[in-house]
């Protein structure tokens, strides 16, 4: 088993929890023991207003389009004023419901384009209790649910251009953003993003290039894993009388069982905006342009009716289910291990055939995933998939077994 130096922090999970993973696990394991050591700090996504919209988005900061802004606008001139003692002429009235990235990013960006309006921002939890606070935050778009490809390739590209303009701003450390170089490793031929041309440098990778990267993976392991994951995918077909799971899976894995390298790749520069550190930042200038941001859970819509909103938008993620109630809203588990390991530099990121491994550094960590389980709502932390994760991830880049293993941390994301 392979397994990371331990680390010299103290532990910081609670002894009920480190007693459950003490059972049925060798106390020998290295990896075990590093893991053991530090409890889970989940990142519990809140109900109702509370949730996160931290993913299933193409990207970290979805800020409100154009038309959406002129409609607003529009909306304003064409109202009646209302009453002196409800409010001023023109200083329309919004509600922002959860304070996610999502609900942040677009408080700020109605803020910056109706200066006169008033915003308030509702959420029953904030900070280091939401799903956007522990993400790594590399722009790449992934787990992106039913999203039609036309709107993920805009939303992703104004994204990005937002957040390379902050790379080059005087902000830049306070919020969180650095760029970075991505390599994408696949174990069959892979098409070319849409998103391709939006990021800077993209090149696909030859193949010395990709040796570099198979050379220490356990491809026999991998190849009975494929093997496995194509049988149990087949089977799903035959009893549902469909082609497949729907995204071609079953040629990849075909196409694993014999593999012996990655036999595709390619690299691109991106950039990295990391969220605890952009939230932090979001919720500076929310504060400095006058908007309220307020605790308070919503259990339903019908509460704001009477309080003389204009506008109310909707950016409570996972919450949405109870809150609206949408029933067709589910949560995308992932849980990441956080390693220091300042000479990892560059974000990997490997297929292998029950899913992604990925490593991206942040500014005082190096970010190891991740699982992507649909329909979990398990906060608590896994020994398998913190295990599953670090072999991954070892096998990928092997320097990262003199990392020091700092803790482990699960969120919802919220899926549709």
């Amino acid at each position: 088993m392979h397994c990371f130096r331990r680390s010299s922090l103290g532990a910081a999970g609670s002894q009920q929890s480190r007693q459950s993973y003490t059972a049925g696990s060798s106390s020998c394991n290295p990896l075990f023991r590093a893991i053991a050591r530090h409890g889970c700090r989940p990142a519990l996504t809140a109900a109702a207003a509370g949730g996160d919209a931290a993913a299933a988005t193409p990207a970290l900061h979805r800020p409100a389009g154009p038309l959406l802004l002129d409609t607003i606008r529009k909306s304003f001139k064409t109202r009646s004023p209302a009453p002196a003692s409800k409010k001023a002429r023109g200083s329309p009235h919004i509600c922002v419901l959860g304070a996610g990235v999502n609900g942040l990013a677009t408080a700020l960006r109605l803020q910056q384009a109706l200066p006169a309006a008033r915003i308030t921002v509702y959420a029953d939890k904030f900070g280091s209790d939401l799903t956007s606070h522990g993400a790594a935050g590399v722009w790449q778009p992934y787990k992106l649910s039913e999203t039609p490809e036309v709107l993920t390739h805009r939303w992703g590209a104004d994204t990005f251009t937002h957040l390379m303009g902050l790379v080059h701003s005087p902000e830049a450390a306070q919020a969180g953003v650095q760029p970075m170089h991505c390599h994408c490793l696949f174990l069959a031929e892979e098409p070319e993003p849409f998103w391709a041309a939006t990021v800077q440098g993209f090149q696909r990778m030859r193949g010395q290039e990709l040796d570099l990267f198979s050379q220490h993976v356990d491809w026999p392991s991998i190849q009975a894993s494929a093997a496995a994951a194509a049988a149990a995918a087949a089977s799903t077909a035959g009893a549902t009388g469909s082609g497949g799971p729907g995204d071609g899976s079953i040629d990849s894995y075909t196409a694993a069982q014999s593999a012996t390298a990655f036999v595709d790749g390619y690299t691109f520069n991106t950039v990295v905006c990391e969220g605890r550190l952009y939230m932090r930042w979001l919720g500076a200038q929310l504060d400095a342009a006058g908007v309220t941001q307020q605790q308070r859970r919503i259990g339903s819509l019908a509460e704001l009716a009477g309080e003389g909103w204009d506008l109310v938008v909707n950016c409570c993620g996972l919450g949405a289910r109870e809150l609206l109630p949408d029933p067709h809203c589910y949560p995308i588990r992932g849980q990441v291990m956080r390693v220091r390991a300042p000479w990892v530099t560059q974000c990997v990121f490997a297929e292998f055939p029950d899913g992604t491994s990925y490593i991206i550094p942040n500014r005082e960590w190096v970010v190891l995933g991740g699982t992507g389980q649909v329909g979990d709502h398990n906060t608590a932390m896994s020994l398998g998939d913190a295990e599953m994760i670090a072999d991954r991830a070892l096998q990928v880049v092997p320097s990262l077994r003199q990392a020091e293993v700092l803790d482990h941390w699960v969120g919802l994301r919220p899926g549709r």
